[in-house]
């Protein structure tokens, strides 16, 4: 079997399976679960594997797993990852009703996708003209959200990162792993680098009072007020980086309107190019939302999590990315990376110490994290994107995986894991507003 007759064996198997993975795409769809919360959903799609043979090893990052297909002859050991969590967008008219859960991002699509590699590694043939592994890899909470809920759980011992992909890369998931890739659903094809990130939660203190004699008491909110007006004044300092973003909300802005608030509290996502640059943006912030605080006789206390490292693909499997996706729609169009992301992905972090892509499917519509958001075509966003991944594998791995070799061979100069866990956790501190004159 030649490379183009094994990369035809495999797209007919996912084809000729293409309703079972189609169905599991929308069960996933239509039962959300955000990040670190997705037992139901892990459960599931484990269970879909199991029915092909493969043995799952499940509560990895909570709710992760992986599951490997060993081809039983030496090579690299190539990860395709899957995301399992959804957003919480209350008024999206397909929410879960419950928790305002949805999958407004499609990772539903992606998670399926892991099926669906399975499907056609396993039910090809192609198996034993590749070697190496191929590990499918189950990765929880890669949004961003509910940062109160994932600090209780590194509270707990449960987690040290916030994001599932950094989680699984602290728990050894993947240490044995040479090349990543994974796809997110969209309305193109191709890969674009993108921003990094640090979470932020202020705590405003201040002293209540009725606010009837607000001369009385210390109002939190207006220090929160202050600083907010601080925060916009600081974007001007970034005002040529165009990739700089400063965001957050107000979480509690006090308890009833007739007493002066001495607790406010929000919640801050700074993004940023570089791991330099996030580290200036971090140190610039604390000091304005601190002096902020203090110039209205309060104080502020900020803890700041680690988001996502930045991320940057690597262009030699960028390019076997883009290979898969002209033999399967040769007339499509594909970005190779001409423009960078403002927005961020935990697949930074992979691709922080592994080469590793973070592709881009068709098969979404509407506005990503908007009420509009939806799965515009059903065979795209789960079937498309399986061939896609699984025809990758096979290129990587084909006979003696001369191109996977050569890739893998790039992670010895990218930051070794154990140096990675320690800029992270460097990252993770408290600072407080009574610490400075």
């Amino acid at each position: 079997m030649n490379l183009t007759q094994a990369r035809n064996a495999a797209m007919a198997a996912i084809e000729n399976n293409k309703d079972k993975i189609i169905a599991t795409g929308e069960h996933i769809w239509n039962n959300p679960e955000p990040g670190y919360r997705e037992f139901k959903t892990s459960e599931y799609l484990a269970n879909q594997l199991r029915e092909l043979g493969l043995e799952v090893k499940t509560g990895l990052a909570v709710t992760g797993f992986r599951a490997d297909i060993d081809t039983g002859r030496p090579g690299p050991t190539v990860a395709v990852l899957g995301e399992l969590d959804s957003l919480i967008l209350p008024n999206h008219p397909q929410c879960c009703k419950a928790t305002g859960a949805v999958h407004a991002c499609g990772h539903n699509s992606s998670a399926a996708s892991l099926y669906g590699t399975a499907v056609g590694l396993l039910k090809s043939g192609v198996l034993e003209h590749l070697c190496g592994k191929i590990a499918l890899i189950a990765t929880p909470a890669e949004e961003g959200i509910e940062l109160d809920y994932r600090k209780s759980l590194m509270a707990e011992g449960k987690i040290r990162s916030i994001a599932g992909k950094s989680q699984l890369i602290r728990e050894g998931v993947f240490d044995d792993v040479d090349i990543s890739y994974m796809h997110h659903l969209s309305t193109r094809h191709g890969y674009n680098d993108h921003n990094g990130c640090v979470n932020k939660k202020i705590t405003f203190h201040g002293k209540s009072c009725h606010a009837a004699s607000p001369q009385r008491g210390n109002n939190a909110l207006n220090a929160s007020t202050l600083a907010l007006n601080a925060i916009a004044m600081l974007r001007e300092v970034y005002s040529n980086d165009a990739y700089v973003r400063i965001h957050g909300i107000i979480t509690n802005g006090g308890d009833t309107v007739n007493i002066i608030p001495d607790t406010v509290t929000m919640e801050y996502m700074l993004r940023a190019p570089s791991v330099e640059k996030i580290l200036n943006l971090n140190e610039r912030f604390d000091k304005v939302v601190m002096y902020a605080a203090k110039a209205a006789e309060c104080e502020a206390t900020i803890e700041t999590v680690n988001g996502y490292m930045p991320l940057y693909d690597d262009a030699e499997l960028g390019k076997v990315l883009e290979d898969v996706v002209k033999f399967v729609k040769p007339d499509a169009d594909f970005d190779a990376n001409t423009n960078f992301l403002s927005s961020c992905t935990d697949m930074g972090d992979v691709a922080t110490v592994i080469p590793a892509v973070h592709a881009y499917a068709m098969g979404g519509g509407g506005v990503g994290h908007g009420i509009t958001y939806h799965i515009a075509n059903k065979e795209q966003a789960y079937v498309e994107s399986s061939i896609f991944n699984t025809l990758i594998a096979v290129d990587l791995l084909y006979k003696d995986a001369e191109v996977g070799k050569k890739i893998a061979a790039k992670k010895k100069d990218l930051m070794p894991i154990p140096e990675y866990i320690k800029v992270i956790d460097s990252i993770n501190k408290t600072v407080s507003s009574t610490d400075i004159p």
